[in-house]
């Protein structure tokens, strides 16, 4: 397998276990959101693992057969992303300002506060109790997450796999947009469930 062969055997799993699997246990849950240059980068990432393994006459069906390395690369950037995010006082202000100034730009309503409040579209889809609540976002020393905005969520917040920079901020604005204009699925609605074969 050559390097472009496996990098493209390796976007293709990625795809497939961030959209399909999404059911699959996975040490930051089901229903997290990767941006899309962390999704660049478990495809190269695993793109490495599989021609590594070629080295050693490992085809990338062996892997399958015992583990699941695209969800364990998932996983890592996962780990790295959303944990021990440290930032000093101007860049975290700097990435939430840009984040602001993301979101407003593509034409959504935006609350800044302890978490930035980020409004539903008039024709989105509706999250919620009673399907008018706002999503909100935020930046901790855990990574970026989104939830929704009410008083009786007791759903707790999903995470977003993406970088805590400035760069990220935009990717973060982006995917928002789409969940919200429904161009991305919702972090928020419950697991499709799958019936048993007989």
């Amino acid at each position: 397998m050559s390097d472009t062969t496996a990098l493209d055997a390796a976007k293709i799993d990625i795809r497939r276990w961030t959209r399909e699997e999404q059911s699959a246990p996975a040490r930051y849950g089901s229903r997290v959101l990767y941006a899309p240059s962390v999704l660049a980068e478990a495809a190269e990432l695993l793109g490495k693992l599989y021609t590594a393994g070629q080295e050693h006459h490992i085809d990338r069906e062996d892997w399958a057969a015992v583990t699941s390395l695209p969800m364990g690369v998932l996983d890592v950037l996962a780990a790295r992303y959303c944990s021990r995010v440290e930032l000093a006082g101007t860049e975290r202000h700097a990435v939430r300002d840009t984040l602001i100034s993301e979101l407003g730009a593509k034409g959504l309503t935006v609350q800044p506060g302890q978490r930035i409040v980020v409004e539903p579209l008039p024709d989105g889809p509706r999250f919620g109790y009673r399907g008018q609540a706002p999503v909100s976002l935020a930046l901790t020393s855990a990574g970026w997450d989104i939830r929704v905005d009410e008083v009786a969520n007791t759903d707790g917040p999903r995470p977003i796999v993406a970088p805590a920079t400035e760069g990220g901020a935009r990717e973060v604005a982006e995917l928002v947009r789409k969940i919200l204009a429904g161009e991305a699925p919702s972090p928020f609605a419950a697991p499709a469930v799958t019936e048993a074969s007989s």
